[in-house]
Parts: C-alpha cells; sequence; structure tokens
C-alpha cells in the first residue's frame, strides 16, 4: 500500500510538473524582474555585491517567467476564432478583448504598448508576439552586472556584458540608457587602454545627433575661427549652436584621444563641436532663468553662467570649462593663433572658474612669446 502511495504521489508530481511547464503561473506583482532589479541595484550602491549579483541572476529568472507568461497569453488569444476573424490590427482588437473579457490579454498589450507603442510593432497583435518570441536578452542586467564586474577588478567579464548590453541595446526599457552602457564601455576601454574601443564607442554615442556628420558644418567653424576679426571668439559663437546634450563629453573625450594621437585637425573639430553643444545647452538654460537675456558676448556669457550654481555646476561635471580652455589651445596648434589669444583672453577674464581663468591666462601669454 506504502509503495502505491508513493508511486501515485511521484506520477501526480510528475503531472503537476508537465502541466505547469504547459500552463505557465502569471507571476506575482512582486517577482517582477524591475523591481528584483531595483534590488540588485540598491545592493550594488551599498557595494554588497554578492548580493547584486544574485539578484541580478534572479532579475533575469524572472524576466524569463514574465516573458513564458506574455507568451503563453498572447499565444491562446492570437488563436481565438474571434481575433482571428476581427484581423491583425491592435487597434481593432481591443474592443474585442474588451468583450470576450480577456482582460490577461489586455494587461499584457497594454503594458507593451506603454513601453514601446503600438508603431514599433506596426499597430499589429502578430507582430507584437512575434516580438515577445524572440524577446530574451536583459541588456539591463547586463549592464548592472558589469558595473559590478568592474568594480571586482574582472575587466574581461565586465567588457564582455557591456558588449552584450549595447548589441540588445534595442530592447532597453529606456532607450536613453543606451548611452550610460557606451560611456561605460568607453571609460573601461581607456582603463584597460583599448584605444579602438574607446574611439568606436565614443563615435557611436556622436554618430546620430546632426553634428557629427555634417561637413558642411565643420568647414563653417573653420573658417569661423581663421577669419582675422577682433570680435572672431563671439562672431563665431553668434554663428554656431547644435543641440546634443547626451554627446557633449564624448566629443570632449574624442577631443582628448585625437590630440594624444597628434591629430591636430580633428582634436579641434571633436572639442569644438564639443563646445558648441555645451555652449548651446547652457544658453538655453540662461533664457529659461532669464527671458530678457540674449547673447552678445562670450564675456557675457561666462558672467551670466556665473550668477547660478546649478549652471556652474553642471559645467564642472561636463568639464565644459576645460572644454573652452582646449578649444583655445587647439586652435593655436593648428595655426589660429587670433583666434586662439582672444578666446584665452575671454576665459582669463571671464570664465566663472579661477582654475581655468588662471590657466588661460599662462597660456595666453606663452603664445604672445612663442610669436615675438
Amino acid at each position: 500500500m506504502k509503495k502505491k502511495i508513493v508511486i501515485a504521489s511521484f506520477i501526480s508530481f510528475l503531472l503537476c510538473g508537465i502541466l505547469s511547464a504547459q500552463h505557465p503561473v502569471k507571476p506575482k506583482t512582486s517577482e517582477q524582474s524591475w523591481r528584483v532589479l531595483a534590488k540588485a541595484q540598491v545592493a550594488f550602491d551599498k557595494g554588497d555585491y554578492g548580493d547584486a549579483i544574485a539578484l541580478c541572476e534572479e532579475a533575469k529568472k524572472a524576466r524569463d517567467r514574465a516573458l513564458e507568461w506574455n507568451r503563453y497569453v498572447m499565444e491562446n488569444t492570437l488563436n481565438s476564432p474571434e481575433v482571428r476573424r476581427k484581423g491583425p490590427f491592435i487597434s481593432d482588437l481591443i474592443p474585442v478583448l474588451k468583450d470576450r473579457e480577456d482582460f490577461e490579454a489586455l494587461e499584457i498589450i497594454n503594458a507593451w504598448l506603454d513601453r514601446k507603442g503600438a508603431d514599433y510593432f506596426d499597430n499589429s497583435l502578430p507582430k507584437l508576439y512575434e516580438y515577445l518570441k524572440r524577446l530574451s536578452e536583459y541588456p539591463e542586467r547586463d549592464f548592472l552586472q558589469a558595473r559590478i564586474y568592474r568594480l571586482e577588478g574582472e575587466y574581461d567579464l565586465a567588457m564582455r556584458f557591456l558588449k552584450n548590453a549595447r548589441e540588445q541595446s534595442g530592447l532597453l526599457d529606456v532607450p536613453e540608457q543606451r548611452f550610460d552602457i557606451l560611456y561605460e564601455i568607453a571609460d573601461l576601454a581607456k582603463v584597460i587602454g583599448d584605444q579602438s574601443e574607446l574611439e568606436g564607442s565614443l563615435l557611436l554615442i556622436v554618430a546620430d545627433d546632426g553634428l557629427y556628420k555634417d561637413d558642411a558644418s565643420k568647414r563653417a567653424m573653420v573658417r569661423s575661427a581663421q577669419l582675422k576679426r577682433k570680435d572672431a571668439v563671439s562672431y563665431f559663437f553668434m554663428l554656431h549652436r547644435h543641440s546634443a546634450v547626451k554627446s557633449i563629453k564624448a566629443y570632449f573625450d574624442l577631443g582628448t584621444l585625437y590630440h594624444s594621437q597628434n591629430r591636430r585637425r580633428d582634436s579641434w573639430a571633436m572639442t569644438a563641436d564639443g563646445v558648441v553643444c555645451a555652449f548651446t545647452w547652457m544658453l538655453e538654460i540662461l533664457r529659461d532663468r532669464s527671458p530678457q537675456y540674449a547673447f552678445k558676448s562670450l564675456e557675457g556669457f561666462f558672467a551670466e553662467c556665473g550668477r547660478y550654481e546649478d549652471v556652474m555646476a553642471w559645467a564642472n561635471k561636463n568639464g565644459v570649462w576645460k572644454g573652452f580652455y582646449d578649444m583655445a589651445s587647439f586652435s593655436a596648434e593648428n595655426g589660429w593663433k587670433q583666434f586662439a589669444l582672444s578666446l584665452h583672453k575671454a576665459i582669463e577674464t571671464s570664465c566663472p572658474d579661477q582654475y581655468w581663468a588662471a590657466a588661460a591666462k599662462k597660456a595666453g601669454q606663452e603664445l604672445i612669446q612663442d610669436n615675438q
């Protein structure tokens, strides 16, 4: 009798396992992958790297379970006769699903529409389902795990996870996080001395900002720096504006990289692009704060920046004052000495950061001495 009970229990256990595999269970709210990953981030911030790694792994498992459930519900929904008759378009099917009281399908569809928008799936429910079938990577998890491994000194492992996150960046819930991943790769590449990876990642950041590939704008900036006019610096910033705040640091880092490689024209071009983007961003902030403000001179711009602590903090964090200084120095190296002297003078007399004001004064004096 006991033997029969054991066998029956074992068979029941197997059947439960088979049924469970055939019919995924809807994950609990507390088990959602983003919640688990948030806990991993907290552990990371506390320095509990072991717990953070374990939670990253659990977040991936939670994501897999959720996707399995999503796919299961979508498959059943798509196979229903009413949905087949009505057609593939999500906007047409929403009323059908409401009439069917297919609340699980509606919940999943609305969640993905909130993340991606209907246009991402061409308003097609079958395409949403196909997307779910392909979705197995978790770039947010890879990014956090890479940062942990980097702090642990596991640079090769960190780079592997970062590259995977970069390759799967199209799956990010927040597309802008792609820039964080690329900057992290560039920073790690700088640490390990991989200039090719450093340059490649930085170029990916600036590639689509509208300025990097604008050869006409680059030629115009060079012509402006070559002008022999007393107000050449203010004239330059009167002419050239571009909004690409995410690219600023990448441009400055590319300028530094190219300068180390003795690529003088490229180092100036990248640095000038970064300065123009930073100038444009800061000018927009100043105009929001003081609508009557209008740019007339770089000296006046510097003075206006100095009025706001948060503008100063942002400029310091993003290396903006160094960018202006490097632009002046690289101008001199390219032979545009009048522009270089004028820019150094503006930084010396008006830059609200005293360190770079002093540096510009010294550089300007040395440039004058070299030309005597």
